[in-house]
């Protein structure tokens, strides 16, 4: 069995464990063992799960942001279609190919398995929606539906800034976790699995919503909110505890399970919001100079609300115009930039070797340059270029530069350098409801035969847990895998 949890914040759960509010996780790491593991998440921090669920680095297979992602050859960001998926990459397809009887439940970013011996029931209650919800069979959807009805949340960033609001998200979120629950305890017991993945993707929406409730030291926070909204992070882990310990339960004590925090969350501070400004006062971007008139802030709101399908949209901020030398691109919690490189790009107006690699250096100190004016603290914690993330065999859809933000100096709203001057830009503008964001802690808790009880393994990636879900089945791991199973089978 391997459950995920999707941005569960580890540190919180081995706080409660510790604290005895979490007796499931508490009795995993005192039954079994707890491995730390490394991942992208300062370099390609949306493509967290298609690396646990693939075993296959980003370097190789760029899945990174999947609303919306620029590919090589083309002037602006797209979806990522379900057919340019391998389904044959997710873990469970090897291990159903090898024979093994299978059931998955909500695995985020994933495609429908054709064929598979088995169970699929796909983002019925996903916070990343990226495709349609679907199941195989396809009756398997209908059921669920005549049961349990729809998720209780649909759209976690619709309702509203307001208590009531808040409130009213609370309390589906928590139904959600309820009825997922019952959805995999009973889909668990219709067959004798060999493998069964399911995944609690709730803790992702109350992180991104509910964090100033939880967290004091929030510049969001609310002082005197009612009780039920400021424990709404720990309630919500608390009924995912309970719910892994019936799932738990169920399986049976010769069960071998798996239990994933993906990737954690924490205050929002921003920081990416300031790269479009950057680069053009850099002079880098020149597609269309009416911008320059129009103030920064209103450049955001336009590029986060107008329709990127449309032609004259997306040329705000696509690769349109060999004028342009490079654009910033959506990276979630991180910044990425490209180049315009000729023979990559449409448009191209970077030539490839000393040219690229002055253009990037010059980005590079610029970046590192850039300081929180309140403090003078540097906001930029690192740069990558995408051959000293990946390698120099990584492949062309990566972005040129991947840059990681400082975490420790509060919200970014402002930066400043002698080259760039000043640029202000909200780290939480109007039109975005998210409070709280993305870490970089990834957990692995497994217990079962054979497993050594309460050791801690330090080393591990998120890389790992695909070939060490099959290394426990049985099957011989794929060649092409990046990562390696971390227990003995």
């Amino acid at each position: 069995m391997v459950i995920g949890m999707d941005a569960a914040e580890a540190t919180l759960l081995e706080r409660g464990a510790a604290a005895g509010d979490l007796p499931t996780f508490a009795a995993l790491a005192e039954r079994g063992t707890v491995a730390r593991l490394g991942n992208s998440m300062e370099k390609l921090p949306g493509g967290i799960w298609p690396e646990v669920m693939t075993g296959r680095s980003l370097g190789r297979v760029p899945l990174y942001y999947h609303p919306w992602q620029l590919h090589s050859g083309e002037a602006e960001t797209r979806p990522i279609a379900e057919d340019e998926l391998d389904p044959s990459n997710w873990f469970w397809a090897t291990a159903s190919d090898a024979g093994h009887r299978v059931a998955v439940v909500d695995a985020p970013q994933a495609p429908l398995v054709p064929g598979l011996n088995g169970l699929q029931l796909l983002e019925w209650g996903n916070h990343d929606r990226s495709y349609a919800t679907r199941s195989d069979p396809p009756s398997l959807l209908d059921e669920v539906r005549a049961r349990w009805g729809d998720h209780p949340v649909q759209h976690c960033d619709g309702y509203g800034e307001s208590l009531a609001g808040r409130d009213d998200l609370r309390a589906a979120i928590a139904l959600g976790v309820a009825r997922k629950t019952e959805i995999m305890l009973d889909l668990l017991g219709r067959d004798d699995f060999d493998l069964f993945v399911g995944t609690y993707t709730e803790p992702h929406c109350v992180g991104h919503q509910l964090w100033h409730f939880f967290d004091p030291t929030s510049p969001y926070h609310i002082v005197g909110a009612p009780e039920a909204l400021r424990r709404a992070i720990p309630d919500t882990y608390r009924l995912i505890d309970d719910g892994i310990g019936a799932l738990l339960e169920a399986a049976g004590p010769d069960a071998t399970v798996l239990i994933v925090a993906s990737h954690g969350m924490g205050p929002a501070v921003g920081g990416p919001g300031l790269l479009p400004e950057f680069l053009m006062r850099l002079d880098m971007v020149k597609a269309a100079r009416v911008r320059r008139l129009i103030p920064p802030r209103l450049r955001d709101a336009v590029r986060h609300r107008l329709p990127r399908t449309t032609s004259q949209a997306s040329k705000l901020w696509g690769l349109h115009s060999s004028r342009t030398r490079a654009v910033t691109l959506d990276n979630n919690r991180c910044g990425a930039i490209r180049l315009n490189l000729i023979g990559r790009e449409p448009y191209g107006s970077v030539r490839p070797g000393p040219e690229a690699d002055a253009l990037l250096a010059e980005l590079t100190t610029e970046l590192l340059a850039l300081r929180q004016p309140a403090s003078g603290e540097r906001i930029v914690k690192h740069v990558l270029r995408a051959d000293e993330a990946f390698g120099l065999d990584h492949h062309r859809d990566v972005p040129d530069l991947l840059i990681a933000f400082r975490t420790d100096l509060g919200p970014f709203n402002d930066c400043e350098s002698n080259r760039v001057g000043h640029i202000e830009m909200p780290a939480k503008p109007p039109w975005l409801t998210r409070t709280g964001d993305h870490t970089v802690e990834s957990r692995l808790w497994a217990v079962g035969p054979g497993i050594a009880a309460g050791s801690r393994i330090e080393g591990g990636n998120v890389l790992d847990v695909a070939p060490t879900a099959l290394a426990l089945l049985g099957v011989t791991r794929p060649k092409d895998l990046d990562g390696h199973s971390l227990l003995a089978p």
